[in-house]
């Protein structure tokens, strides 16, 4: 494997390193997902079962709701890209605790 290039290198510091709880809204239902990293343009998710590649959903943590592509799936793990950059001051208040929960 190679040196990461400066594009790599830049999204991976742009990316904050979390593990909290969300929810994805899709055609199929809801789902409960451990979001493991976040920033302005997406984040990786686990869920129980698989996410449908391609598919369009509604991310939601704490306040924020944003529309979604689930970008790439394999196994319990996806990639969000949102439709919308999310400001910093959505991104702080997803890693604020929830009300009355431990996440």
């Amino acid at each position: 494997m190679g040196a990461p290039t400066t594009m790599n290198t830049a999204r991976r510091e742009q990316r904050t390193r979390v593990l909290m709880r969300g929810t994805i809204y899709a055609p199929s239902g809801a789902a409960t997902i451990w979001i493991r990293d976040i920033s302005s343009d997406g984040a990786l998710v686990s869920a129980d079962d698989p996410l449908p590649a391609g598919c369009d959903v509604i991310f939601k943590r704490g306040p924020i709701f944003a529309a979604a592509q689930i970008a790439w799936s394999k196994g319990n793990n996806s990639g969000v890209q949102f439709y919308r950059l999310l400001s910093d001051e959505e991104l702080a208040s997803a890693h604020l605790p929830l009300p009355n929960r431990n996440d």
